[in-house]
């Protein structure tokens, strides 16, 4: 049995797996919220405290790691995975949380995908995990079967390259809030709510209150605001111009896999046409693009059941 953890910048899922040629099989999956916590042993206290004892422990986490240690990217905890083991009694080892995605889409089975585009998949060619959430993760996963290895990076951080003169307007916009702009400061969900301001200031219309992300995506679903329908047809072609440059980069023939906590919920707003249009708008390279087969991960514990592999 394998303890394993999802820990993003607001919360922390966790489960037990076991691992068998069958796939992975979760037990006793339990949310937190981080904020309940001043560290996540506090976490991990609470979980265990009622539970088999696990063989080890693999936790994906929201930032960069050697495997040791990590200081999370969005939430103000350090975590030291030897600690972790001398206080636990468990070994332990840390994975950034797009690399467990990576590992979870060798999991993954059809039901937990929805497709985009059908394309051609070349299974030996790199696989490509991105998606937007409190930051936006990026990584690759390499090979088949036993060989199956997924490699993390911080891609959610290279620079947002405007691609027309609306993009370039939203950039000085950033700019002026940011300096430098990453991609993650749009295709995020505090990106959300500052393309929602973009967009207000660019409709001369008044409006009461600033929005949060959640009531941006939710309008734009339901039709019932046109400022939040266009800051999210910004934010849906963005996130597929920059899965597209990320396609190109890696090669990532074997396909495009779209995950995250916000994709799931606007799965209607990425089939409306922007995101497979900016994915596709490639000048010489748009065919290449609109060949590769892209997905949205519907599969809510594809990071948990990655961990699982990762531990192995």
């Amino acid at each position: 049995m394998i303890l394993v953890a999802d820990i993003g910048g607001s919360n922390t899922r966790l489960a037990l797996a076991d691992v068998s040629p069958d796939g992975v099989t979760l037990h006793d999956r339990t949310a937190y919220a981080n904020a309940e916590a001043t560290s996540l042993g506090d976490l991990l206290a609470r979980y265990l405290a009622d539970r088999p004892r696990p063989e080890r422990a693999c936790l994906a986490v929201a930032g960069p790691t050697d495997g040791r240690t990590v200081a999370l990217t969005n939430l103000d905890w350090r975590i030291d995975a030897d600690a972790l083991a001398g206080e636990f009694g468990l070994p332990c080892r840390l994975v950034n949380d797009f690399e467990a995605v990576a590992w979870g889409l060798a999991a993954l089975t059809p039901d937990g995908l929805a497709s985009l585009q059908d394309g051609r998949a070349d299974a030996g060619a790199p696989r490509l995990a991105l998606g937007p959430g409190t930051g936006l993760g990026v990584a690759l996963g390499i090979g088949a079967g036993a060989g199956y290895r997924a490699l993390p990076g911080e891609g959610g951080h290279i620079g947002f390259a405007p691609t027309n003169a609306e993009q370039t307007s939203l950039l000085r916009h950033m700019q002026a809030l940011y300096g430098r702009v990453s991609v993650e400061r749009i295709l995020s969900g505090s990106g959300i709510a500052d393309l929602f301001a973009f967009c207000r200031a660019g409709s001369g219309r008044p409006v009461k209150r600033a929005r949060t992300p959640a009531e941006v995506t939710d309008a734009a679903l339901a039709g019932s605001d046109p400022i939040a329908a266009w800051a999210m047809r910004l934010f849906c072609r963005i996130l597929g111009q920059t899965a597209g440059d990320l396609a190109l980069v890696a090669g990532a023939r074997a396909g495009v896999y779209i995950a995250g906590g916000i994709p799931p919920r606007i799965l209607p707003l990425l089939q409306d046409g922007e995101f497979l249009a900016g994915l596709r708008d490639k000048g010489r390279f748009s065919d290449w693009t609109a060949g590769l087969p892209v997905h949205v991960v519907t599969d809510p514990d594809v990071g948990l059941k990655g961990a699982a592999l990762a531990a192995r």
